[in-house]
């Protein structure tokens, strides 16, 4: 997608969201302009557009979602609401705006010391996930299938989290559909459907994503119900967002309302894949209110494969070459380098923090199965992290 005139947008992120984000503006055809070191106030980020003569604000990132709405709002420029910047970062303000009108929330709680969160344990029962209230990308969650474990993970949760509360929700067993999302000045589309390749343990930490996921009967007709009900309850929402719904039997729970640069593997690299086009560029785009061809058209099928490693210090990487040889094998991205210091694989970053490959065919089983063979070339080595 590419833009007729250069127009100017300021970019307000952590460091490495803002590049992405910059970056992907840059290839829309828009002159970006980053913000660096983030403001740290809403005032500051209106001084900075008026200065810099923006005429969009993007927020890189969901922690400065709020006071990029507000700037912008403020400045006058086209962007998110303040209430869907909430929502899209608050998952206390989601829940509770989504109970009187829906019946899409899973049973939850929400804790803001130890003895509460084993008090609503004991309510909701095990397995129960934890959640940072105000936290992103999977920072902090953790499935507990044992009350004992309640302290070690309301800690984890509540560090992750700005306010320190923290959500518990019933942990749901089923099939998780996230459906990527636009919204224009004036219209909202749905992109894509995909699903997720669970790890042996739980849905919440993947092992792959597949896409596009065709559904049909009347579950495409019930996903789509709930996909306006939750779009017209937040509203106020500018760009791409991602809604993931539980489907367990005849029930549907919505566990994650979230913005698109939250996703990047997705965003920049299997999207564009098996369509053409980088989410990330609409996105930032999107909040200069430029209208964009939103029926993407899918050629191929895909699937991100998530790569592992044990924990520790990364001394050596092999395989990457054959991994990318592959057939069908679109990109290989290794993240943890050598040098690199990897934690317990448990939530979303850690994952993140080694890499993934990206893989494509005519159906998402047989791109899946593409993904997963190249994985199995890539081998880490590390060493204990201490001592250094």
């Amino acid at each position: 997608m590419k833009l007729s005139v250069k127009r100017r947008v300021l970019i307000v992120g952590a460091k490495e969201c803002a590049e992405r984000a910059a970056a992907a503006g840059q290839r829309a055809g828009l002159d970006t302009v980053i913000v660096d070191p983030p403001p740290e106030d809403m005032d500051a980020v209106a001084d900075a557009a008026r200065i810099h003569e923006a005429e969009g604000i993007y927020g890189a990132d969901e922690a400065h979602a709020e006071m990029v709405a507000a700037a912008a709002a403020v400045v006058g420029l086209p962007g998110l609401s303040g209430r869907a910047a909430r929502m899209l970062r608050d998952k206390e303000a989601l829940r509770s705006a989504l109970a009187p009108e829906t019946d899409l929330n899973p049973l939850y709680g929400v804790a803001d010391a130890p003895i509460t969160a084993e008090q609503i344990v004991d309510r909701l029962g095990v397995p129960v996930v934890f959640k940072p209230v105000d936290g992103s990308r999977g920072r902090g969650t953790l499935v507990i299938r044992d009350v004992a474990d309640a302290p070690l993970a309301f800690a984890r949760a509540a560090n992750a989290s700005v306010s320190g509360r923290v959500l518990l929700e019933e942990y749901i067993e089923g099939q998780e559909f996230r459906v990527v999302c636009h919204r224009g000045q004036e219209t909202w589309s749905t992109l894509m459907v995909f699903s997720n390749v669970p790890s042996e343990t739980d849905h919440l930490f993947d092992r792959a994503l597949v896409a596009p996921v065709r559904v049909a009967g009347p579950l495409r007709g019930r996903l789509r119900s709930e996909v306006r009900a939750v779009m017209g309850i937040v509203g106020g929402i500018q760009g791409v967002v991602v809604l993931e719904f539980m489907v367990s039997g005849d029930q549907i729970r919505l566990v994650e309302l979230g913005h698109i640069n939250e996703y990047p593997a997705l965003a920049t690299e299997l999207f564009p894949a098996i369509s053409g086009t980088d989410l990330l560029e609409v996105d930032v785009a999107s909040v200069l209110g430029t209208p964009f061809e939103n029926r993407p058209h899918f050629k191929v099928s895909g699937a991100v494969w998530w790569l592992s490693s044990r924990s520790g210090m990364v001394s050596a990487v092999h395989g990457i070459d054959k991994a990318q040889a592959v057939p069908g094998v679109a990109r290989v991205k290794v993240n943890a380098a050598v040098g690199t210091v990897l934690g317990h694989q448990v939530d979303g970053p850690s994952r993140d923090a080694v890499g993934y490959i990206v893989a494509t065919a005519r159906s998402p089983q047989r791109a899946l199965e593409k993904a997963q063979y190249a994985s199995e070339y890539v081998r880490f080595e590390t060493q204990a992290a201490f001592g250094s």
